[in-house]
């Protein structure tokens, strides 16, 4: 859990800065500066994309373990009989 969040944080924060730092280079006319603003816009389209990809994988185990298992999942990876409370 603490990974999807990490990479999750990682991507709002490359987006504030790339974004931010894009608008700021293209006002004070700095097309060089702009372009390295726009690749860190580049790694945070990257590290959403990654995001997406790990609760999309979480989401098809959870998926499997309901419908195949008679576990449910109680986190990311770790998962109890459906008697249990």
């Amino acid at each position: 859990m603490r990974a999807v969040l990490a990479i999750v944080t990682l991507a709002i924060v490359l987006t504030a800065i790339g974004g931010l730092g894009f608008i700021v280079a293209r006002v004070f006319d700095a097309p060089s500066v702009a372009l390295a603003f726009g690749y860190v816009l580049y790694g945070a389209l990257a590290t959403t994309l990654a995001s997406l990809l790990a609760a999309l994988v979480v989401g098809l185990w959870h998926l499997y373990l309901y419908m195949f298992t008679k576990k449910k999942p109680v986190s990311l990876f770790a998962s109890v009989s459906r008697d249990e409370r």
